[in-house]
């Protein structure tokens, strides 16, 4: 192509529709202009089963134009496995373009049921095909076909087609990234709504960034914490939202890398009396450019009500080899209790207390208590009842 500005507007097509799928038609359209072509095809091929996905969204890139639906479903369906330029086009190397004499001799073609039942029944006949990207058995393949009419493709169109080359293997990379990426993060959403806990996702700078399900219950049941304007997050009271805000604070610093806080845990009372239990920790550092990422994380229970968690003694034994006396107290650590509490509540000296959790921290990994309770409420032992 002679004028850069064209090509400049068909690269740029390419890496559009690599961030939206829905423009690849509009791409294949432009190109198919340029080489005077009467159809052309983006699709997933796979030489293991000679099937042909032209699905688009998701983890597939599909596109065509020239051809009705109809006309497809016969090309990907009856002639896939009658199409003889295919069977040598598997050995194309990524990257790579070629024309279908090379694949299969013109003189022949015309003989085939591949030719006399599709090709010449929507008036193509000279092809122009491309491996874009293939991994393993699976080739994400492009292309052209036109009328007999129009003659083989000449030098500065192939020319063409190898200069968009790399372009489109970006944008199929692209694609390919962007959707694995889409469906990590809606798979980290659902797994957040199946925590038993009230969570929530902090930014960089403290906002609240995400909250599961459970912890807008806890908060419009409790009134005990507050989503405000902005994002921001606040208590029931000025000392509590000082109190929240520090701990917040301190996690975030942690979580940027410019503190050393482990974060902590605190008790937010409401003003009808009602009670939320709330661990804050610092999340691992982000590398986004825009501090995007979450960088602390809220944990919230009600320590008056039924268990959130559940009666966790049983797994705590098994998973981290606790006694009977240790899980117990990790677990009432983990809906809320303090050492006080629970040390009165069972009628045993604080000694015997701290004792059991020296121990239960010891036993996984950690050494201060709140380490312990957001050991266990990150864990697969939250999950016990799910």
């Amino acid at each position: 192509m002679s004028d850069p500005a064209k090509l400049g507007q068909l690269v740029s097509s390419i890496y559009d529709a690599a961030l939206d799928s829905a423009r690849w038609p509009a791409f294949m359209e432009s190109l198919a202009s340029f080489l005077h072509a009467g159809s052309g095809f983006f699709w997933l091929h796979d030489f293991s089963d000679a099937s042909v996905n032209r699905e688009s969204g998701g983890a597939n890139v599909s596109a065509s134009t020239g051809l009705d639906s109809a006309a497809l479903a016969e090309m990907t369906g009856y002639y896939v496995a009658r199409n003889v330029w295919i069977p040598n086009a598997s050995q194309l190397a990524e990257g790579s373009i070629t024309v279908s004499s090379a694949l299969y001799p013109d003189s022949l073609l015309k003989s085939t049921e591949f030719y006399g039942g599709f090709l010449s029944k929507y008036d193509l006949h000279y092809a122009v095909g491309s491996s874009i990207l293939k991994r393993g058995t699976r080739d994400v393949k492009m292309s052209f076909i036109r009328s007999e009419r129009a003659g083989r493709y000449n030098k500065a169109e192939l020319h063409l087609v190898q200069q968009l080359m790399p372009h489109l293997r970006n944008a199929v990379t692209m694609h390919r990234k962007l959707y694995r990426l889409r469906a990590l993060s809606e798979s980290v959403m659902a797994a957040l709504e199946m925590v038993p806990l009230g969570v929530i996702l902090l930014t960089s700078t403290g906002l609240l960034m995400h909250a599961n399900r459970r912890a807008h219950e806890l908060v419009t049941r409790t009134a005990a914490l507050r989503f405000g304007p902005g994002d921001t997050i606040s208590g029931a009271s000025m000392n509590a939202t000082v109190s929240l805000r520090k701990l917040i604070h301190d996690a975030v610093q942690t979580g940027t890398g410019k503190g050393l806080a482990h974060g902590g845990t605190l008790r937010l009372l409401s003003a009808n009396g009602r009670q939320l239990q709330i661990l804050v920790t610092p999340l691992p550092a982000g590398t986004s450019p825009f501090g995007g990422d979450a960088m602390a994380a809220i944990f919230c229970s009600e320590p008056d009500a039924v268990a959130v968690v559940g009666a966790l003694s049983q797994t705590l034994e098994i998973m981290y080899r606790m006694t009977p006396a240790e899980a117990q107290l990790t677990e009432a650590l983990v809906n809320g209790q303090s050492l006080k509490h629970y040390a009165d509540s069972r009628c045993v000296s604080m000694n015997t207390v701290r004792t059991q959790l020296k121990a239960a921290t010891a036993k996984t990994g950690t050494r201060r208590q709140a380490d312990l309770v957001r050991i266990v409420l990150t864990g697969p032992a939250v999950f016990r009842r799910i």
